[in-house]
């Protein structure tokens, strides 16, 4: 079979086109959780980890804001596991944010019923990485905030007060996905990482 030259550079385009969305793609998944299928309800979450601590914000009988935070002692991290403030089709919350850090958020005893097995994303990284590591595996980041010094805005940063550092964002370019991830360095490595589908 002969090629023609139009064949070829249209065999190349699509070719680039796949690799350029293969290269967007924003992380979506760490351990058991992805936030790209059907994502977990809350009864799951339960079903399968436990309550874990629970806190909730609400106003009158709204619930605001809910998570679940457990204690993996094998990786010797907290898992904080946010839940949609808008129920789904049949009622129920569901996962969209799902924050792993070394930082502590609740008290060891909070520890989930069976293990989160290995907590690595689908890129191979897991906290305690390196900063090189991660952009080996992900690319040049969208933004890159050096905390206390820029004033841009940082979810990580932010919910944990954090005061230097470095916190890597990757952001997609499609504008209907809300998808993002967020990296934080301390001079020690990976320290958290939060994967979210939250505006």
């Amino acid at each position: 079979m002969r090629f023609t030259k139009n064949y070829l550079i249209v065999v190349i385009i699509l070719c680039l086109a796949d690799l350029c969305c293969a290269i967007e793609k924003i992380e979506t998944k760490i351990g058991p959780f992805d936030l790209a299928g059907p994502r977990m309800k809350e009864s799951q979450l339960v079903s399968q980890f436990g309550q874990g601590w629970v806190q909730a914000r609400r106003v009158g009988d709204k619930i605001l804001e809910k998570k679940h935070i457990y204690y993996d002692r094998d990786g010797k991290i907290w898992v904080e596991i946010r839940l949609s403030h808008v129920l789904d089709e049949k009622l129920e919350h569901v996962v969209e944010t799902i924050l792993v850090s070394k930082h502590k958020l609740c008290d060891e005893k909070f520890k989930p019923t069976k293990p989160f097995s290995p907590l690595v994303t689908s890129r191979g990284i897991r906290i305690g990485d390196s900063i090189e590591k991660l952009i080996k595996a992900y690319g040049t980041p969208s933004i890159s905030i050096e905390i206390g010094k820029d004033d841009r805005f940082s979810v990580l940063a932010e919910d944990l007060k954090f005061k230097k550092g470095q916190v890597l964002r990757y952001l997609t370019n499609r504008p209907k996905e809300l998808i993002f991830a967020e990296f934080y360095f301390n001079g020690k490595g990976l320290h958290s990482l939060l994967i979210s589908v939250s505006e």
